[in-house]
């Protein structure tokens, strides 16, 4: 059986996109690695936060739409995201988010971590968790955070599932994934590693479907080692009756989508291909990245995307 390390990104929709490169640069530490533009709308910013280099696990992505209105929380999407923190990071993050006037709530998760509740300027809700984990990210040594201080790669993500849509078989024998535990309605699964290991599931039958814009997340990925991992997830998913895509080139990686049965978009991503190779490492995020079939039409594409100002320092966030 062919199983998943864990997540791979997360993809979700800004309606600002300097006020989005300000929060996630300049205040949480995650730097701009690309720079580019949706693959299948050129017209609009496709902007990826992560560790120094983008190792998968630790990938946060922005679509950027003018004029996108906020999304409407309810079932049938992936509701909030989680990073790893050191439990010594928690005052830190708290007075942090105090000096970057960004609401901070202190909670405890289902299964008995703590974690700090921000929201990003869209409206997305983002969980800070205290917990042990690897620290195997690749530190961003010019970012505004201390190396002690950074986020340690995704904790994981929370999916809210309509009534009586059972996501367990997918998540266990489509992509592998081990169930853990149920505690208040909230159940949850593990992939193979750190980070991005856990998934949560819960059902709120009094929701409405949620509907997509600023502020929702778009799909999750997660981590196929190359494309024969991804090919074979992608059989074990057919044999289960779930339709999904061939190979789609993304250039970085290589991708496979599926609708669930919940009616929430998954990927696929391999993670042999990586985000250094149209860039050195050292300048990741500084210019505009487009694939080949768009690079003809790069002045007019530049005409149309709105500047960014690279934080790269609280000051300037």
């Amino acid at each position: 059986m062919h199983k998943t390390n864990g997540i791979h990104h997360i993809t979700a929709i800004s309606a600002n996109p300097q006020q989005n490169l300000n929060f996630y640069e300049g205040f949480l530490g995650q730097r701009l690695i690309k720079k580019t533009v949706n693959f299948d709308d050129p017209n609009a910013y496709h902007l990826y936060y992560a560790d120094a280099i983008g190792t998968p696990g630790r990938v946060l992505t922005f679509f950027y739409w003018a004029g996108m209105p906020a999304g409407i929380r309810g079932t049938s999407e992936v509701e909030s995201i989680y990073y790893a923190i050191a439990h010594e990071s928690l005052v830190y993050w708290k007075e942090r988010a105090q000096e970057f006037d960004v609401a901070c709530e202190e909670a405890t998760l289902p299964f008995g971590e703590t974690v700090l509740f921000i929201s990003d300027p869209d409206g997305m809700k983002i969980g800070l968790v205290a917990a042990s984990v690897a620290n195997n990210i690749v530190p961003w040594t010019d970012g505004p955070v201390p190396e002690e201080h950074v986020l340690r790669g995704f904790y994981g993500a929370l999916l809210v599932m309509p009534e009586y849509t059972p996501q367990a078989p997918l998540l266990m024998e489509g992509l592998g994934l081990e169930q853990v535990e149920t505690k208040d309605g909230v159940t949850r699964y593990q992939g193979q590693s750190w980070p991005g290991k856990f998934i949560a599931t819960t059902e709120r039958p009094t929701l409405p479907p949620a509907r997509q814009g600023a502020g929702s997340i778009h799909h999750i990925a997660f981590q196929a080692d190359n494309d024969e991992v991804r090919d074979g997830l992608r059989t074990q998913i057919n044999e289960m009756g779930i339709g999904s895509t061939g190979l789609v080139d993304r250039f970085y990686f290589h991708a496979t989508y599926l609708m669930t049965p919940a009616g929430i978009l998954f990927e696929i991503a391999t993670n042999d291909i990586g985000f250094t190779i149209d860039e050195d490492a050292s300048v990741l995020g500084e210019s505009l990245q487009l694939p080949a079939m768009y690079e003809d039409q790069r002045e007019e594409i530049e005409r149309m995307l709105p500047p960014l100002t690279l934080p790269r320092n609280r000051e300037t966030a």
